[in-house]
């Protein structure tokens, strides 16, 4: 690798088998196959290139070489680089018809200057080619390298003043080098420790790249900085911070909004978990023994084997207190024939835990039959004692026992005390090869972070039913003292019918080999034992092993989704916020109906917006959630990834409008799905009507309507199948797009409860919206007006409770100054106003599309008065469900029958019930997406 060029030589080679005559020249040039691997995280390779040995080289002449076996690999490549690690090495291998044979010089490490060069490579040619460029897509002009330290690198024509833009305000002059790179320190000001915008600008302004980074204020490593400072340290600087500060405010919220006390233990705890450092030695009596919050009712029974190292297991208790959890547990030790007095140092140190004592190590296998042998929980759960559990690690690892009944293994997302990711899950390659998915990755990369079926998970920090424990017979006796134990029980749980998941916001940090050690070739470690039970566990399971090619990124990248039939992507304008408006919760069902059928989904807002808890709903559902940094636009995402989704399923006409042309181009195979939520032209064409505009105003809302439909019309002609809730709304589609735009119906679907709340105790009438969505606001407002003065003259005890979010402060108290109206606001849960009012009203006069609302109410078994429009769609019949009303009138008179009658109030409470059942349930739901999905020659799981 020289001045930008990648070179070598190497000569073909025959079979060993089979014998060649024809002189050098007159063979096939060889294949030579470069990758980029990092040796630390082993296993990971990176494809950079594939080229023909087939070049003039005269200096090889003198050696009597073949002149023509030269090789030269030219940009643009392929892939981008991975990112640069302290273990990131350049190996390249002639390809021969026994194998690969690694080439002399090879491989080489990747020194920063290296891989710089390595990275100009990847950009050469692409202005001749068309290519992309820099990390804009702004062309080959030049661009801006991660920061190192406090140093910008950067690369740009040689000829030009260029200008680094920080922030937008502080402006740096700089000039490339003859080599056409540049390097310049970060200004004093910006060292501050968190996120700067930096741009690269020509002479002429324009933008050549941009980045964001978190500029340093310090450069000594954490692990430098506890061993020869003194505590406390600025919280930012542990790569850990986020966890610890995570469990420290839920345990701040959790006294705050439930009133419940603090542990006087806590700041005790935060101080010895920071002074445990990565590698602590063995301890001082604690002076006050640490009391554990443990429970003599546990529904969790966690087994931590120990040898030695107390030091270590003190720190995993002290974490295992520190880390919130509302899930009842006990904790039981095993000291695996210690020799450190580790069980007289726990029993004078731990209260809490119950301790089991082997005379002689017996290995890891057999300390965990022993502990769990102790267990009293539904669930046990085993933890290496070299662990950290992290915030709500156990409400993490049950949840997917709860969501998905099959479930019968679970395992964290294990985090190295670095920060970076060391597991989110296995991969059992075809030939039996274990593989950490993620290893030495970003944990809080969207791909990494949502909950899945995998191969098997680390016995490091693992959940299952104590039952099934039993009835599979634990650990293996084989693969004892260690080692493919909690591979080969993952694949005894799935050989039962059963599923095994990662859920990766159960964190747990992982002191990766404190007992057993690393290196796989030290004959006196327990290490050695992965390479002797490889071949036993390889011949034990030959027959569940699944094909696959090998071991590589773009590999586990196909693989790691177990038990999918497909990839579908579903691209919406935002995350859905199921506590503030209907359609979301929507978008959240037909999600699952999706995955219920074999999909695995991946979500992409167009804002890329990530919404905290909404986002890692998603992530815990199963939903890969993507989001800003990781993706900064629609179109690069489609880029990236458009190829590997056979289904696109997208909500709204104007996002198809936005991003269909790159849909088209990025996914030229995915079947289009639209579910275009309500037709927004009719929603707009009532609100004319009923806003009552005259003469120019009148007819420029016309206009609008007719530009809404017209790009409404588009967008469905434009995707294979469009979906609606409303069976009237299909008609029109239909209708208007003379029977162009095929249609099916939409699933909405809900829990409709066994039986409504009781009558008694029922009080005043209920409405709920988001008030962001016009014709709520406009429902209300005409009810005050028009019908409300009559109901409340006649019922003056009345009163109305008004709930929803988006409502600003001067309408709210516009509305509350109306006498016996309540302005509520927005309630996360939706539940109680169902259950605690007498009756609900939804008196829609413009709006399109199925009610949300209405459905919920059914389901709760609520009786409702309903405008003709907000019953639009449902099926529902006036006077058996529910009761329509129009004018004020009918108004006043369907809701008097129902606050003076409980006779009629039962009845329609029994029969919204009933209907909510058999149309808005769960089997429905799925019977509709599936007809969906064939009518587009999709499959769904189950039918071949």
């Amino acid at each position: 690798m020289d001045g930008g060029q990648l070179s070598g030589w190497a000569c073909s080679v025959a079979p060993s088998d089979a014998r060649s005559d024809a002189p050098p020249h007159h063979q096939a040039p060889a294949q030579v196959r470069l990758v980029v691997e990092d040796l630390l995280p082993p296993a990971q390779s990176w494809p950079m290139a594939e080229v023909a040995a087939n070049r003039y080289r005269p200096e090889l002449e003198l050696e009597g070489r073949s002149a023509q076996c030269g090789f030269l690999v030219e940009g643009p490549l392929p892939l981008p680089l991975p990112v640069r690690g302290t273990g990131s090495v350049l190996r390249a291998f002639v390809l021969t018809p026994d194998g690969e044979v690694e080439l002399s010089g090879s491989p080489q490490r990747l020194n920063p200057q290296r891989y710089r060069q390595l990275e100009a490579l990847g950009r050469q040619g692409a202005a001749r080619v068309g290519g992309a460029g820099g990390a804009c897509g702004t062309g080959a002009a030049g661009g801006l390298h991660p920061l190192e330290g406090p140093w910008i690198h950067g690369w740009g024509p040689q000829a030009q003043e260029l200008s680094l833009l920080i922030d937008g305000t502080i402006r740096e002059r700089l000039q490339c080098d003859s080599q056409g790179r540049f390097h310049l320190a970060l200004p004093a000001q910006v060292c501050d420790g968190g996120p700067h915008h930096l741009e690269l600008l020509d002479g002429g302004g324009i933008s050549l790249d941009a980045r964001l980074e978190l500029a340093p204020f310090e450069l000594t490593p954490w692990p430098a900085l506890l061993e020869h400072g003194h505590p406390p340290f600025p919280d930012q600087l542990n790569p850990l911070v986020r966890e610890q500060h995570r469990s420290l405010t839920t345990w701040l919220h959790w006294a705050h909004a439930a009133g419940a006390p603090l542990s006087p233990e806590l700041p005790r705890l935060h101080h010895l978990l920071a002074a445990a450092g990565a590698d602590p030695p063995p301890t001082s009596p604690l002076g006050v023994p640490m009391a554990l919050p443990t429970s003599e009712e546990p529904r969790v029974s966690v087994v931590i084997p120990a040898h030695n190292h107390y030091g270590v297991t003190r720190r995993c208790l002290l974490a295992l207190a520190y880390a919130p959890t509302r899930v009842p547990f006990e904790v039981i030790v095993v000291d695996d024939g210690s020799s450190d007095g580790t069980t007289e140092a726990l029993a004078r140190d731990v209260e809490g835990c119950r301790l089991v004592r082997h005379g002689q190590a017996t290995g890891f296998n057999q300390a965990c039959h022993s502990g769990v042998g102790l267990a009293r929980g539904e669930y046990v759960v085993l933890l290496n004692n070299d662990t950290q559990p992290c915030c709500l690690w156990l409400e993490e690892l049950l949840e997917p026992f709860y969501r998905w009944p099959a479930t019968g293994l679970v395992g964290a997302q294990l985090i190295f005390p670095n920060g970076r990711l060391q597991e989110s899950g296995g991969i059992v390659w075809g030939e039996g090869q274990p593989w950490n998915y993620g290893r030495g990755g970003n944990p809080y990369d969207p791909k990494v972070s949502y909950t899945r079926q995998v191969d098997y998970v680390s016995g490091a920090a693992l959940a299952m039913p104590l039952a099934l424990w039993h009835q599979v017979g634990g650990f293996s006796p084989e693969f004892a003292p260690a080692y493919f134990e909690d591979t080969d029980l993952a694949f005894k749980v799935r050989a039962m019918g059963l599923e095994v998941r990662c859920a990766p916001l159960a964190r747990v940090v992982h002191h990766e080999g404190t007992t057993s050690g690393v290196d796989t070739t030290d004959a006196q470690s327990v290490k050695r034992l992965q390479l002797d039970h490889a071949p036993l566990f390889r011949d034990k399971w030959h027959h569940a092993l699944l094909p696959s090619g090998e071991p590589s990124r773009e590999e586990a990248e196909r693989l790691k989704d177990r038990g999918i039939i497909g990839r579908a992507l579903v691209l919406d304008h935002a995350p859905p916020q199921p506590d503030r408006d209907a359609g979301s919760q929507a978008a959240l069902n037909e999600m699952g109906l999706l995955q219920s059928l074999g999909w695995k989904v991946t979500f992409l807002p167009a804002n890329l917006a990530w919404l905290g808890s909404h986002s890692e709903e998603l992530q815990r559902s199963g939903i890969e959630s993507i989001h800003a940094p990781f993706v900064l636009s629609v179109e690069q995402f489609l880029r990236a990834r458009g190829r590997e989704f056979e289904l696109i399923y997208i909500t709204r006409y104007t996002t198809v409008r936005d991003h269909i042309a790159a849909i088209k181009e990025q996914a030229p195979k995915a079947k289009l799905l639209f579910c275009n939520a309500d037709l927004h032209y009719l929603r707009e064409l009532r609100q004319a009507l009923v806003a009552g505009l005259e003469g120019g105003a009148h007819e420029r809302a016309l206009e609008a309507v007719a530009s809404t439909r017209r790009e409404e019309l588009e967008a469905m002609a434009q995707v294979d199948l469009t979906l609606s809730y409303s069976a009237l709304e299909r008609s029109l589609i239909e209708t208007d797009s003379l029977g162009r735009a095929a249609t099916s119906p939409c699933p909405w679907v809900v829990e409709t409860v066994r039986e409504a709340a009781p009558l008694a105790g029922r009080e005043g009438l209920a409405f709920l919206g988001s008030y962001r969505h016009p014709p709520n606001v406009d429902a209300i407002g005409a009810f005050l007006v028009d019908v409300w003065p009559l109901l409340h003259q006649r019922h003056p005890a009345l009163v109305l409770h008004l709930y929803g979010s988006g409502l600003n402060p001067e309408q709210a108290q516009a509305w509350a100054d109306h006498a016996g109206v309540r302005v509520e606001g927005w309630v996360a849960d939706t539940a109680p106003i169902y259950d605690r009012h007498r009756v609900f009203i939804a008196p829609l006069r413009c709006g399109a599309g199925l009610k949300g609302k209405v459905v919920e109410a059914l389901a709760r078994g609520i009786p409702q008065v309903l405008s003709p429009v907000a019953a639009e769609g449902t099926e529902l019949r006036h006077g058996d469900e529910v009761l329509i009303a129009e004018t004020p009138a009918e108004w006043l008179e369907q809701l008097s029958a129902l606050l003076d009658s409980d006779d009629l109030w039962q009845r329609m409470s029994l029969a919204a019930l009933a209907h909510g059942r058999s149309r808005y349930g769960r089997e429905r739901g799925l019977a509709l997406m599936a007809r969906a999905l064939r009518q587009v020659g999709l499959p769904v799981r189950g039918e071949a």
